[in-house]
């Protein structure tokens, strides 16, 4: 046997999670942990659970707003407990106290080692649908080079967090990408409506396909948000997912076949376009000639 043919390629077995979150932190600390367990015995080395796991995201901003301060870094610390004690790395929704009179809607991604390995707080607020979370959640800010996005690295790939409507947004997903990462972790409280659905799903396989990436995507169920957590692959097929309102899929991400993908689509590599970071003459022209310029953004350049 030659030496190249020995070599084994890297995989992560990853899990969705979803659940209905309630408003109750302790209550659902438990189903975060059942879940987790259940997600490790399925061979999981991840598991992504959905936004606002930490409580009922259906709660009003002043409620929310002293629950973060109340209970936020002990929600951490229990998670980085659980994390630790099963063996597995956590990517939560919660919601976390940056001083403001709001609360910030935040992922942490716990490692199996009991540290934090990740945090990533929400970019793109759902202020669509006749939704308003503006209201209820301060907005994150943008950081020099992008330092605003979470990345990290597992058993030889690569990983970057994304937030529910962050998903409508293809241009942070390929930032994400262009970073490295492997595959797109997408935790969401997706608002149950009319074709809402449809937009889950086209959007989910839509960003596998364009990124020639894995996505793993978990929601909270019906009748608030649409369920339908589930895991695709880099050409946009759909591995697995959740059946019923509450419960853990597992798949195996292989880098093999993201280099298989991309070898028959090296749709990356044909790009002319780039997403690079905001200069300071961006912050003072907006893209958007109508919009204020206090909405600094990322800008889009020519590759060549």
């Amino acid at each position: 046997m030659s030496s190249s043919s020995s070599i084994v390629s890297p995989s992560v077995s990853v899990a969705v999670a979803q659940f209905a979150a309630v408003a109750d932190v302790s209550a659902n600390l438990q189903t975060i942990e059942r879940l987790a367990e259940k997600a490790r015995a399925g061979g999981a080395d991840v598991a992504v659970f959905p936004e606002a796991s930490m409580y009922a995201f259906t709660a009003p901003a002043e409620e929310l707003a002293a629950v973060a301060r109340r209970d936020g870094k002990n929600f951490e610390q229990t998670l980085l407990a659980i994390a630790r004690r099963i063996g597995i790395t956590l990517v939560v929704g919660m919601y976390s106290d940056g001083g403001e009179p709001l609360s910030r809607n935040t992922f942490i991604v716990a490692g199996a080692d009991g540290t934090i390995r990740g945090r990533y707080e929400k970019l793109h607020l759902y202020d669509a649908f006749h939704y308003q979370e503006s209201g209820k959640n301060e907005r994150a800010p943008l950081r020099e080079n992008f330092a605003e996005l979470c990345t990290f690295d597992l058993g030889g790939l690569r990983f970057g967090v994304m937030n529910c409507y962050d998903l409508r947004f293809p241009e942070m997903a390929r930032v994400l990408i262009d970073r490295g990462a492997d595959v797109l972790l997408l935790g969401a409280g997706w608002v149950a409506g009319p074709l809402k659905e449809l937009h889950w799903e086209t959007l989910i396989r839509a960003r596998a396909i364009e990124n020639t990436c894995y996505v793993a995507a978990a929601c909270q169920p019906a009748p608030l948000s649409v369920g339908l957590s589930m895991i695709v692959d880099p050409s946009g097929l759909i591995a697995t997912t959740v059946v019923g309102d509450e419960g853990v899929t597992v798949a195996k991400l292989e880098a093999s076949r993201l280099r298989e993908v991309r070898e028959v689509l090296p749709c990356l590599q044909h790009r002319r376009y780039a997403v690079v970071p905001a200069t300071e003459r961006a912050h003072d022209v907006s893209l958007a000639p109508r919009e204020a310029v206090s909405t600094p953004k990322h800008i889009v350049e020519k590759v060549q």
